[in-house]
């Protein structure tokens, strides 16, 4: 009996329209479309649930216009940011907004700056002068994210503290205020380019303001 199962069984293995089936249940991956997406460094998560950043998007659109014009040290700071970015993606920390990526950015500017003094104290003038093509690449992509206007953040914190004020009363925290403004279902801030830590000052102030309570 099982030598008769056996035969069956290599029977049924060896037909060829069998195989074809039990092959077109099987996922590959190919080898070599795999290694061209991680080798380009352009794609976003495909598990991301938003659009990519519209930095994110800019950046990706020059690396490909420093590729056609060789453009080396634009080519040098956009392929290093974007990496990073890439890199992040798989981690607990994505980088999912400008903001981020301008974070990204003033941490790698401020490691050329510390290349550039390394160079200048051994005498490199050529590495500096490479590095300092670097920064000023750098600086071209932090000054082209427009940031939250101070005044228009206040307006926004001043709503919302008065009508904390008036649910909870006068001992709302300010923890409490930026979680209400951040909060990803409804925020009035979320997703909008500022600096938390003027954020921070604002929320402070307002909560210590007469007007804040009336």
């Amino acid at each position: 009996m099982l030598e008769k199962s056996s035969s069956s069984i290599s029977t049924i293995m060896a037909s060829p329209r069998t195989t074809r089936l039990l092959f077109s249940t099987q996922k590959y991956t190919c080898a070599r479309c795999t290694t061209r997406a991680t080798a380009s460094g352009l794609r976003w998560s495909s598990t991301a649930s938003t659009e990519p950043p519209s930095l994110l998007t800019k950046l990706k659109a020059d690396l490909k216009a420093a590729m056609r014009a060789k453009d080396t040290a634009r080519l040098s700071v956009l392929r290093g940011t974007i990496s990073e970015i890439n890199q992040a993606a798989s981690s607990s920390t994505p980088i999912t907004n400008d903001l981020q990526i301008l974070s990204l950015l003033k941490k790698r500017r401020s490691a050329t700056q510390t290349a550039i003094d390394e160079a200048k104290a051994a005498n490199r003038e050529d590495l500096a002068a490479k590095n300092e093509t670097e920064i000023t690449i750098i600086d071209e992509y932090t000054a082209s994210v427009k940031m939250m206007d101070a005044a228009e953040m206040r307006q926004i914190v001043r709503t919302e503290v008065i009508a904390l004020k008036a649910a909870e009363g006068d001992s709302v925290k300010p923890g409490v205020v930026m979680k209400h403004l951040l909060k990803e279902d409804g925020g009035p801030l979320s997703g909008k380019t500022l600096d938390r830590k003027i954020l921070s000052e604002l929320v402070r102030e307002e909560l210590a303001s007469n007007h804040a309570a009336s």
